[in-house]
């Protein structure tokens, strides 16, 4: 329900501020744009820090999963095993600011490579 006014006020003001440039006094037409200014500016961080949390939740799941798995391999003296999948999985992970660069299924195929006989 939240959600539903917040998109509903981020599109009324925008709106309720043009209609003001054409029929409201000065002062109104001023005090909306600087509302709506503000407004958008607080969404896009809104999103921003959402898009954060999301990217961080991703990262720190995959991470703990490939760690469990690494010591789980590990004390059943799998060391062999364990160096081949992180060695292979820094082979094929290459960081970027563009996307996830595929971490999770390499993540993925490393805890499965650990998981063969």
């Amino acid at each position: 329900m939240r959600i539903i006014l917040l998109l509903a006020i981020t599109a009324a003001l925008p709106i309720a501020w043009l209609i003001a440039e054409f029929k409201a006094r000065p002062g109104v037409r001023r005090s909306l744009g600087i509302v709506t200014l503000v407004w958008s500016f607080g969404v896009a961080s809104l999103v921003g820090i959402l898009r954060d949390f999301s990217a961080n939740i991703y990262f720190t799941n995959a991470t703990k999963d490939l760690l469990e798995a690494s010591v789980s391999q590990l004390k059943i003296g799998k060391t062999e095993v364990v160096i081949r999948e992180w060695s292979r999985a820094s082979e094929e992970f290459h960081p970027t600011y563009e996307n996830r660069a595929q971490y999770r299924q390499i993540v993925d195929q490393a805890i499965e490579g650990m998981k063969k006989p």
